[in-house]
């Protein structure tokens, strides 16, 4: 049997140009020693925010992709912001989520290109 994506598809792509679909298992982030079936009650002891973004992803869905970095070949962690939005896709069975991958991510001008689109793209939700 072939192998099913369900990918999280933003409904934004303003940089088109570093637009990709990163699989979530390649994918790390702040919280990846918190088991994904443990997060909520992790996020709810430690007074972690969530509750109004995973609504909004509920009824919205992903606006805008997170932003990614590829620490070394193979290993891609997300950039900034995006954990929870991270999160809230394992949590619901996607296996990729649309992001913006950041090329040489330790330059000064890819720092800059990644706060460009982190405030380009920025919505305080909760």
């Amino acid at each position: 049997m072939p192998f099913l994506q369900k990918i999280l598809k933003s409904k934004h792509n303003d940089f088109p140009e570093y637009y990709t679909e990163i699989e979530l298992k390649n994918l790390t982030y702040k919280w990846d020693n918190v088991p994904v079936n443990e997060w909520i009650e992790f996020a709810e002891e430690h007074k972690i925010p969530y509750k109004n973004l995973y609504d909004d992803l509920k009824k919205k869905g992903l606006l805008y992709p997170v932003i990614v970095r590829e620490t070394r070949p193979g290993l891609i962690r997300k950039w900034h912001c995006g954990g929870r939005r991270i999160i809230w896709a394992k949590i619901n069975s996607y296996t990729h989520i649309s992001a913006y991958k950041i090329p040489d991510w330790q330059t000064k001008e890819s720092q800059l290109l990644g706060e460009k689109i982190s405030a380009r793209q920025f919505i305080q939700i909760d």
